[in-house]
């Protein structure tokens, strides 16, 4: 769930983002999981899938390497897009998805995270994401 006001529009990361639409302080809360509108796979449900189901998941979601699972979720998190510079970060203190920002982040800016902290380089470059950017 994104705790903060936000909007959707074209990015020049990777076709659309998320942008912050307030002025946001450093460490302050933008996301978390939501244990009733998220989904987690296993690997074994995931391959239970149908081809168009896991491509679907594939889509919307991505593999969680800490908790080997498949996560998808039910909000537009999905455009936070990946920089290595990431101004969102994941919380140490939470073990569940809780993303909060890395610096004092300014109206109109891109929420970006840095993919390297749930997925590997292999992961990323499979769904043509640029390692090293």
């Amino acid at each position: 769930m994104i705790h903060i006001k936000y909007k959707l529009d074209k990015s020049n990361r990777h076709g659309v983002g998320l942008f912050t639409d307030e002025d946001l302080e450093k460490g302050q809360l933008v996301y978390t999981a939501s244990p009733l509108l998220d989904v987690d796979l296993t690997q074994e449900q995931f391959d239970q899938l149908t081809d168009q189901e896991r491509a679907e998941v594939m889509w919307w979601g991505y593999f969680d390497e800490p908790s080997q699972r498949w996560h998808v979720d039910f909000d537009v998190s999905k455009f936070i897009n990946h920089s290595e510079e990431g101004v969102l970060t994941q919380s140490e203190d939470h073990d569940e998805a809780y993303l909060v920002t890395t610096r004092d982040v300014r109206k109109g800016e891109e929420l970006t995270q840095n993919y390297l902290e749930f997925e590997n380089e292999e992961d990323l470059r499979r769904r043509g994401i640029s390692v090293g950017e």
